[in-house]
């Protein structure tokens, strides 16, 4: 068995097993917490929203609140969602409040993932290597910020009529998003349209 054909039986015997059946533990750990869930996404959103009342923020009409996955904090295994607050041009826009949201409670799985996968690695004799479990696992990650992005489409009804985030000083198309830090991400709110894509509905 060459190193191709090694890695081919390793994901097939082994890694995509495993991962379907983390996603499956994600599933239902969220139906079983969601409105603890919820709640705490909810406090994150309120938290971010109070840094961005303060004085120094009327200088600036917001224009996005971003929460992002950091694969680079993947790798340490930090699984906090970076969110961030913008004027209108969005990245061009110096950065002036920052806050965190922890993702543990899904990632955590992952982590259980990458684990067991470097302990099934290991009868291959170094033809599957650990980058290679490694490089499995973050692409995974897309597949587990699913269920962050569900928790905040089922979260923003409830967000978006706190009373902090009423007192903003928004631009008229105001976008609250969730995905990956500087790239890919999905629209959950927008002043224009309300809450999008309701996951409940």
């Amino acid at each position: 068995m060459n190193r191709r054909e090694a890695l081919d039986h390793f994901h097939k015997t082994y890694a995509e097993d495993m991962l379907h059946e983390k996603l499956r533990q994600v599933a239902v750990l969220y139906e079983h917490r969601k409105e603890e869930l919820i709640f705490s996404f909810i406090q994150s959103f309120q938290s971010i929203c109070l840094q961005a009342n303060s004085a120094e923020a009327h200088k600036t009409t917001i224009g996005y609140i971003t929460y992002s996955m950091r694969r680079t904090y993947l790798r340490e295994r930090i699984y906090n969602y970076v969110i961030e607050v913008y004027g209108a041009n969005w990245y061009f826009d110096p950065l002036p409040y920052r806050g965190t949201y922890d993702a543990g409670w899904a990632f955590g799985l992952l982590a259980e993932l990458e684990d067991e996968l470097s302990q099934l690695r290991k009868p291959y004799m170094n033809k599957v290597i650990q980058p290679d479990v490694e490089r499995f696992v973050l692409q995974a990650a897309w597949e587990f910020h699913q269920y962050i992005l569900k928790l905040a489409k089922d979260a923003m009804q409830q967000a978006v009529q706190l009373p902090e985030f009423e007192a903003l000083k928004c631009e008229n198309d105001l976008e609250i998003r969730i995905g990956e830090y500087k790239g890919i991400s999905e629209a959950v709110y927008s002043t224009a349209y309300g809450v999008l894509h309701d996951s409940t509905g």
